[in-house]
């Protein structure tokens, strides 16, 4: 039993007075302390998440821990699994194809990350296709089932640096790359994390952001895509927050983010796009026997 009287807040380490809240088995707050670890909003009231010491609200845990779904892109939420690397909702996982579902000791198939029936697989494969897609010379032996062709091993390579293609890949113009070579020639930058970024996108004024690190700078929610936002020197800002940002140190206290004599940009909306389509292009080979 905890002695609230001589307790500390989780959050704040002051003392335990007024209204408190306990959060697992032994972390106590003052309900205003009791915040996202992220974007710092209110979680007393809100569902939320715990990781580590930390508590996140569900919009931020997902998008620093979540595991999205591979068929329809959301995150997994309830029952889900994993298999070779790749995460579906127990509901999702049905053959791409025929859209199925795989009964008890059926046999899965996977073609570029997608699960396939043995049914559909049969129905697809070509018996005469024994042509390279890379020499256009037969094959014999081992080969590659990549970007619907067959391809010797050792011709299955990356399109810039040229070293063979052993798992993942992704494609640009009908053509295979490394995740590194197509990352550094095709890739983009979140302005502010300088991490490339795979998946969502959020455009802003011609410069991409990942979804999870462009806030607002006065009360640090997401924004969401089409709304309308100002900016000014590196920082966004929603634009019924505008009233607010001159007291979190506008001209008069000197802040080096606000300057009252020069005007902020607008900018009409936000974008969000998937970046180069990276979930989809994350391709795995398939090897046989010829």
């Amino acid at each position: 039993m905890v002695d609230l009287a001589n307790a500390l807040c989780a959050g704040c380490n002051e003392k335990l007075v007024g209204e408190v809240i306990r959060v697992g088995e032994s972390d106590h707050f003052h309900v205003d302390c009791f915040k996202c670890a992220k974007c710092e909003s209110p979680l007393a009231a809100a569902g939320f998440f715990a990781r580590g010491s930390n508590y996140y609200c569900s919009e931020d845990y997902h998008e620093l821990f979540g595991t999205r779904c591979v068929m329809c892109s959301n995150f997994i939420e309830g029952e889900g699994f994993t298999v070779q690397g790749r995460s579906y909702h127990t509901s999702c996982f049905k053959c791409s194809v025929c859209h199925g579902n795989f009964s008890s000791g059926s046999r899965v198939l996977f073609e570029e990350g997608r699960p396939i029936c043995e049914t559909c697989r049969n129905k697809s494969v070509n018996a005469t296709r024994t042509t390279c897609k890379g020499c256009q010379k037969e094959i014999t032996g081992r080969s590659v089932v990549a970007m619907e062709f067959d391809w010797h091993v050792e011709c299955f390579a990356c399109f810039n640096c040229k070293a063979p293609l052993t798992g993942e890949y992704m494609v640009k113009d009908g053509n295979p790359y490394c995740e590194k070579d197509y990352l550094n020639l095709y890739g983009q930058k979140c302005k502010i994390c300088n991490e490339f970024i795979v998946g969502r996108v959020l455009q802003a004024g011609g410069v991409s952001y990942h979804n999870a690190c462009l806030r607002c700078h006065v009360c640090k929610a997401a924004f969401t895509e089409g709304q309308e936002i100002f900016t000014q020197d590196g920082i966004f800002w929603h634009t019924e927050c505008e009233p607010y940002l001159e007291g979190m140190g506008g001209a008069e206290s000197g802040s080096e983010y606000f300057d009252e004599d020069r005007e902020a940009d607008t900018v009409a909306g936000l974008e969000s796009a998937d970046v180069a389509d990276l979930e989809e292009q994350l391709d795995d080979l398939k090897v046989e026997e010829n």
